[in-house]
């Protein structure tokens, strides 16, 4: 009997399909895949079901267009579909759900070349589309984007004008002891405030031990305007006033924190809690760390944080004593303008006898025969800091260089049908 009613169904399927392809259905308890073939009799379409869609069905329509019955049918079972050409596949909505995921998704391979993959995929996470994935790929400094092909393209703008090389500044340090009173006339600014807006200047002093015999004040300043430190230096130098200790350079990217030390390691014995042993070493160097920024307008304003330690004396059991004293600031200045980092004054005394040989060591003649002599020298420990903007030309050389190779992967497309929902 039940043979009879679908065959029924056809039947009036297909009286009813002559101009406008509507249908009328009505079945009760029917299977859902002799349903679906009534369908694509009438609409002259394939219709294929995946086979997780069974069961019976009951469905009632009375000249309806044969795409609103469809619709109604699989929204009244939880059922959905998807279209590609002249096929129609029928699906659970656990299904469709999958298939939306890849559906007109397209993948492509960013590989980064001047950034850091993982610092960028922040920013480039903010981008993608509620559909979108991305994955950081740290081996290759790569990242791999499925996403809407609209959304790859806009992603792949923001990474072409973001993956560039960064600008770089070169340091240039010079660690001197200056005569104190050399030091004096050697043209320097202390006075930093007073020649720049106060939102520039913010320092910080820490003294965490006074060095003895050792005035410690540090402070910063700049070279007057039209002074060349590097000669006035080098006559100081010649004539014993100054001594050079160290004059290191390094290149940094903008935005980037360089260090440099300069200096010893002082060993200190100390024991554990079990009485055993331990050397530990401690520094007594000049750290310097620098964080330039280029400005717009082609000053650098800098981040600056030296610290200063050395031997203040040594202890009754013989172990030296460190001490240290830092600070820390921000302050713009001109490409190629001198920092100036001082306050470290250190004093020397030396007490010497002279005299004629064998008589000033006679008691009563030493008296006639011997000078005791009596001397004191004074040195700052000064450090010239001097950032200088890279020159442009390099920079746009390394990116001539690198335009024969793009910037971006090859694409992988990932084809999937078209998806249209059961409902309009």
């Amino acid at each position: 009997m039940k043979f009879f009613r679908v065959m029924s169904i056809f039947l009036v399927a297909g009286t009813l399909l002559a101009a406008e392809k509507t249908i009328s259905l009505d079945v009760q308890n029917a299977d859902i895949r002799t349903v679906l073939r009534a369908f694509s009799r009438v609409a002259e379409v394939n219709i294929v079901a995946t086979p997780n869609v069974k069961g019976t069905v009951t469905f009632s329509v009375k000249n309806v267009p044969w795409k609103e019955a469809f619709k109604s049918l699989l929204d009244a079972y939880s059922l959905a579909y998807t279209e590609q050409k002249n096929i129609i596949t029928v699906m659970t909505q656990d299904e469709y759900s999958k298939v939306r995921d890849v559906s007109g998704l397209e993948m492509k391979i960013f590989r980064i070349k001047y950034l850091k993959a993982s610092d960028v995929a922040p920013v480039v996470e903010g981008l993608l589309s509620s559909r979108g994935k991305m994955k950081v790929e740290a081996s290759t400094n790569s990242l791999v984007i499925t996403d809407l092909p609209d959304n790859i393209y806009k992603i792949e703008n923001f990474l072409s004008g973001m993956d560039k090389p960064a600008r770089q500044v070169q340091i240039q340090v010079k660690v001197v002891e200056v005569d104190y009173d050399a030091a004096r006339s050697l043209g320097i600014n202390w006075v930093v405030a007073k020649n720049h807006p106060t939102d520039r200047v913010g320092v910080r002093l820490s003294n965490d031990a006074s060095i003895a015999g050792a005035k410690t004040n540090l402070s910063i300043g700049t070279i007057i305007n039209g002074i060349s430190i590097d000669n006035v230096l080098q006559a100081l130098e010649n004539e014993s006033k100054a001594n050079i200790i160290s004059a290191p350079s390094i290149m940094v990217a903008d935005n980037n924190k360089a260090k440099i030390v300069s200096g010893k390691k002082v060993p200190v014995v100390t024991k554990d809690i079990s009485g055993n042993t331990v050397v530990q070493f401690f520094d007594a160097a000049i750290k310097l760390e620098v964080t330039p920024h280029i400005t717009p307008d082609g000053n650098i304003a800098m981040e600056l944080h030296p610290q200063v330690s050395d031997i203040a004396g040594y202890s009754p059991s013989g172990q030296p004593i460190i001490s240290n004293q830092e600070a820390e600031t921000k302050l713009t200045i001109k490409d190629g303008e001198t920092i100036v980092l001082g306050g470290v004054v250190k004093e020397t005394k030396r007490r010497g006898n002279a005299g004629f040989p064998f008589l000033r060591k006679i008691p009563v003649l030493n008296l006639l025969f011997s000078n005791n002599e009596k001397a004191s020298s004074k040195v700052e420990l000064m450090v010239f800091v001097t950032p200088r903007i890279v020159g442009d030309e390099a920079m746009n050389s390394m990116e001539e260089s690198n335009k024969m190779e793009p910037s971006t992967s090859k694409t992988e497309n990932t084809v999937a049908p078209e998806v249209k929902e059961s409902k309009e």
